[in-house]
């Protein structure tokens, strides 16, 4: 595991700071070369986070393993849930975390145990020691996220059944070291990760805000770096599938509280609850944002890639009828109720808000602006423009279906292929509606009473839950307040309104694996949509991919290689 090159921003950024630190260049740079760098070396840890930059298609494909969607072009073989040990989706994660966790430690040894200078401010000191703290502060968020992806992807008993995490590296080890190393257990991981967040929260501002003037080296400039919140709420998550029923087989109920107090905190820090921001992955100044990252604008590659045939788009993600169903009506009751008043003749009709701004279904013309009139209609149906070859042949959707929900708004003329956009692209790692969604489960399964508020809490299960429907235009939710009269119905309105919040953020897989749901995936379901002579639509429900896992998949293989390479390693149990 040893790095012969360390990846190096070039440029100022790493000299002085600058908003668009992951749009610079990188160079390669050998590993005794970085003290000679200077104030360049800490583009160590600037580099880091190119590795989490961008990772859509990542999340889409994490999406094709669930009952969300599937890809227009392959069929999801792997859903089939045998993956054997050198097969697993998930693989790569185990040599980035690594590579990441050792940059963080050649930062630290080679860089700031050493004093190494950087190009200071001579007119303010503050910034001077704000910025060697905050340096420091983000190495130890990021090692632990790069352990915390290691615990999410690789946590699981071994054969005795003992759960176990990831082999915890503490320092620049030699190859031989590192392949002697064995897994420690899960709460041992979990316990690493929480230290090294505290290390990152002593170390990191609250948030970014301001100018730099008034707020030297925290301004808002520096906005997309580990904060002191974004800590917070990762050890959120960190707790929350801690306590999840795959990794906490005899459901201590201490493990819920624990999550329940953490995610309460992150609330608190960011000034208790509040109401959410509406969508929009272009603006960078979103404060539910608590983590987020951003890429280079003056391009269109996500819309070319997402959007339908008849705008120029390639529909590469096709969101399931099964998916769409779980929307509710615009009352907020589950269609598969009497009082949604649904009708199956019309089924796109008064639905869930997030249904209209995630998802491109037949007849829709909702593409930039809440008029739903901004284009020619979308042609799903069975001969029509935008199904499979009517306006690009070989082109089209499997389901029914296209995802819009993160798209920018591009004033799109679909004549202009090349249109491209200024607007960013904001990835988002760490949200808000995401901790009052965990925040809602935990305190569920913790106190088992969901509209009550607990002694020590400021609000209950239910009002998080409700924040969140809300945004949904839920105002008036009776349907909220009887699922909320007892903890198993709580339950499942809390795990469907994640599956909706989160879609094709790459939750929903982890989600079924933790909550040890993954032999319930249902298979994938699309809809086939006829027109008639009367110009009336048929829509009929059809199967576009068996879905078909085991117990074992609630636990992912380590990877092959290297249980080759050490001995000392223990696989999860079933592989």
């Amino acid at each position: 595991m040893k790095l012969t090159y360390i990846l190096l921003l070039a440029g100022l950024f790493a000299l002085a700071g600058c908003s668009d630190f992951l749009d610079d260049q990188i160079q390669y740079v050998r590993e005794k070369d970085v003290t000679s760098y200077d104030q360049r070396s800490r583009g160590i840890i600037n580099d880091i986070y190119t590795s989490y930059s961008f990772d859509y298609f990542r999340d889409f494909s994490s999406e094709y393993l669930t009952d969300n969607g599937v890809s227009s072009s392959d069929v999801s073989a792997l859903a089939s849930g045998y993956w054997g040990p050198t097969s697993n989706p998930f693989e790569y994660v185990w040599q980035q975390s690594y590579n990441n966790i050792r940059q963080v430690y050649q930062y630290i040894q080679l860089v700031h145990d050493k004093n190494l200078p950087y190009l200071e401010n001579p007119a303010d000191s503050l910034e001077n020691a704000r910025t060697i703290a905050r340096y420091y502060g983000e190495a130890f968020f990021l090692k632990a996220w790069a352990e915390w992806r290691l615990l999410q992807i690789y946590g699981g008993p071994s054969a005795t059944g003992e759960m176990l995490g990831f082999p915890i590296v503490n320092g620049i080890l030699e190859n031989d070291a590192y392949a002697k190393l064995p897994r420690n257990t899960y709460d041992e991981c979990v316990e690493q990760i929480m230290s090294d967040l505290d290390v990152a929260i002593t170390n990191l501002p609250l948030v970014y805000s301001g100018a730099g003037a008034s707020n030297p080296g925290y301004s808002s400039a520096e906005t997309g770096r580990a904060s002191g919140l974004a800590a917070y709420a990762l050890k959120a998550k960190v707790a929350l599938y801690a306590a999840s029923p795959a990794f906490n087989p005899t459901n201590d109920l201490n493990k819920w509280k624990t999550a329940a107090a953490l995610v309460k905190q992150v609330i608190d820090k960011n000034g208790g609850l509040k109401n959410l921001q509406p969508y929009d992955y272009t603006n960078e100044n979103n404060p539910d944002q608590i983590w987020r990252l951003r890429n280079g604008r003056q391009n269109n590659s996500l819309e070319k890639r997402l959007y339908p045939p008849t705008l120029y788009g390639q529909g590469e993600v096709n969101p399931s009828e099964n998916l769409v169903e779980a929307f509710p009506a615009a009352n907020g009751y589950p269609i598969s109720l009497a009082q949604s008043n649904y009708n199956a003749a019309t089924p796109y009709n008064s639905r869930d808000k997030r249904f209209y701004r995630f998802i491109f279904y037949n007849g829709d013309a909702c593409y930039d602006g809440p008029t739903c009139t901004s284009y020619k209609p979308l042609q799903i149906y069975q001969g029509g423009l935008d199904n499979f070859g009517g306006f690009i042949p070989d082109e089209g959707t499997r389901t029914g279906y296209y995802l819009k929900k993160f798209l920018n708004n591009l004033n799109f003329d679909p004549a202009a292929i090349n249109a491209t956009t200024n607007l960013p692209k904001v990835y988002v790692q760490l949200g808000l509606a995401d901790m009052y969604l965990i925040y809602a489960e935990t305190l569920n399964e913790a106190y088992g009473q969901p509209s009550v508020v607990p002694a020590g809490f400021s609000f209950s299960a239910k009002d998080a839950l409700a924040k969140i429907r809300i945004r949904a235009g839920f105002t008036v939710d009776p349907y909220l307040t009887t699922m909320a009269s007892n903890q198993s119905d709580f339950r499942t309105l809390v795990k469907n309104e994640r599956r909706l919040e989160l879609c094709f953020s790459g939750e929903r897989f982890h989600d079924l694996r933790r909550w040890n749901n993954i032999t319930n995936t249902e298979n994938v379901n699309g809809v086939k949509i006829i027109k008639n002579p009367n110009n009336s639509l048929t829509y009929q429900n059809i199967v576009v991919e068996k879905r078909a896992y085991e117990a074992k998949n609630s636990y992912l293989p380590l990877p092959y290689s290297e249980l080759l390479l050490n001995s000392n390693l223990k696989q999860n149990k079933g592989w």
